[in-house]
C-alpha cells in the first residue's frame, strides 16, 4: 500500500510535536491506524499519547524531515500536559490547512502559519518567550495572534508580561498584535475555565487578564463549531458584510470603533468580550452565531446588550463559504525524486 499525503503529514506532526494526544478528535483515525500498523507510530508507555518509532524517524529522515528524536519516556505531569495541549491545538489548526511546521517567524507573504512556542524554546541559548504562557503564534498577512490553551487546571496570566512578549517585533514581524483563547471543551466550558484559576499565585484569571491586554482578542472552542467560527473570522471585512446584510438599506457606517454599523450594531462572532463590554456601556445590539449566544449571555448578563443569533450556515452562505468544512486528502505521497512511498505491512506468521 502507498502512503498518502495526510499520513506522512501526521507522521511529520508527531515527529515535530514529539507527543500527540491519543484520544484527540482532530486525528484522522484511518491515518493513525495505518501508521500504527506499519510501525511508524506507537502508543506511549503512559497510554495517553502517540509517539514516533525509530522506524518512523528513519522514514522522516529519508524524506528530508529531520526532527530531534525523544527517546525519553514522559510521565504524566505538567510538562507532558502542556505538550499535549499544544499538540491538540496544532492538530486542530492542521485540519484547517494551517502550516504548523514553522520554526521561525514567517514572512508577510506566507500562507496561514502557526509557530509553536516549543520551536522557540528549543533553540539553544535563546528564549525570547521568557515566562510567557502562550502556546504559539498564529500568523496571517497582517496579524500575529498569540494562542492560549485554557484547561480546567490553569495558573492564570500576568497580562503585562504576556502583552510585552507577544507584541515584540521579533515575534510579530511587523504585524498587528492580537490574542486568542481556546480549549478542548465547548464554548461554555471554555469560558468557565477562563474565569477561574486553580493556584494561589498573583496571576489574574484569564478572563480578567484579557481586559488588560490592550489588543483585539477572541475565544473559540476546539470543535467543529470553533473551526467554522475561525473560518468566518478569516473572511476579510466579515463584520461589515454581515452588518450590511442584516440592515440592508438601513445600513450606515459605525459612529464609534467598537460598533460595526450605525444603530449601535456590533458583529461579535470573534467573541471579543472587552470590545462587547465597552459597547454595552452605551447600549448595543450584538449579533452572534446561534451556538455562541447562551454562553455569551452569561458573560454580558446585566449589561446594556441585546443579543441576536445568526445561524452558522446562513453566515457561511452569506460569506460564500462551502458548507463542507474539511475534505479528506487521499492523494499518494510523492517524494522529491518523484517516487511513490510504499510500506510493507507486517503479516501475522500464524495467518
Amino acid at each position: 500500500m502507498l502512503y498518502t499525503n495526510t499520513e506522512i503529514d501526521l507522521l511529520r506532526l508527531c515527529g515535530w510535536c514529539k507527543d500527540l494526544p491519543v484520544k484527540s478528535k482532530n486525528i484522522n483515525r484511518e491515518d493513525l491506524s495505518y501508521l500504527l500498523l506499519t510501525e511508524q507510530l506507537r502508543a506511549s508507555r503512559n497510554s495517553i499519547s502517540i509517539r514516533v518509532t525509530e522506524k518512523g524517524k528513519t522514514t522522516l529522515d529519508n524524506l528530508g524531515y529531520s526532527y530531534e528524536y525523544d527517546s525519553k519516556s514522559r510521565g504524566v505531569g505538567t510538562f507532558l500536559t502542556r505538550r499535549l495541549q499544544t499538540s491538540e491545538l496544532m492538530l486542530f489548526l492542521f485540519q484547517g490547512k494551517t502550516d504548523v511546521f514553522c520554526s521561525a517567524v514567517p514572512d508577510r507573504n506566507s500562507p496561514l502559519s502557526f509557530l509553536p512556542a516549543f520551536a522557540l524554546r528549543r533553540e539553544k541559548n535563546k528564549n525570547p518567550l521568557g515566562t510567557a504562557r502562550f502556546n504559539g503564534m498564529l500568523y496571517t498577512k497582517n496579524t500575529a495572534t498569540a494562542l492560549y490553551y485554557i484547561s480546567e487546571q490553569n495558573d492564570g496570566l500576568y497580562p503585562e508580561t504576556e502583552r510585552n512578549t507577544f507584541s515584540m517585533n521579533i515575534l510579530t514581524g511587523g504585524r498587528k498584535s492580537a490574542a486568542a483563547f481556546t480549549g478542548a471543551g465547548e464554548l461554555g466550558e471554555l469560558l468557565a475555565f477562563a474565569q477561574r484559576k486553580t493556584t494561589n499565585s498573583r496571576a489574574l484569571p484569564y478572563f480578567d487578564a484579557v481586559r488588560r491586554l490592550d489588543c483585539p482578542v477572541s475565544f473559540f472552542p476546539l470543535s467543529e463549531n470553533g473551526a467554522r467560527q475561525m473560518r468566518i473570522m478569516s473572511v476579510k471585512e466579515h463584520r461589515r458584510i454581515i452588518a450590511q446584510n442584516i440592515l440592508k438599506k438601513k445600513y450606515t457606517p459605525p459612529e464609534h470603533r467598537w460598533y460595526d454599523a450605525g444603530g449601535k450594531i456590533l458583529v461579535g462572532i470573534d467573541l471579543d468580550f472587552p470590545r462587547m463590554e465597552t459597547a454595552a456601556e452605551y447600549g448595543v445590539h450584538i449579533f452572534l452565531l446561534d451556538w455562541q449566544v447562551d454562553a455569551a449571555k452569561e458573560i454580558l448578563r446585566g449589561k446594556k446588550a441585546v443579543l441576536h443569533p445568526i445561524k452558522t450556515g446562513e453566515a457561511e452562505e452569506l460569506l460564500r463559504l462551502s458548507p463542507e468544512l474539511h475534505t479528506k486528502e487521499t492523494k499518494p505521497y510523492v517524494t522529491k525524486e518523484g517516487e511513490f512511498l510504499s510500506a510493507p505491512i507486517k503479516m501475522d506468521s500464524k495467518a
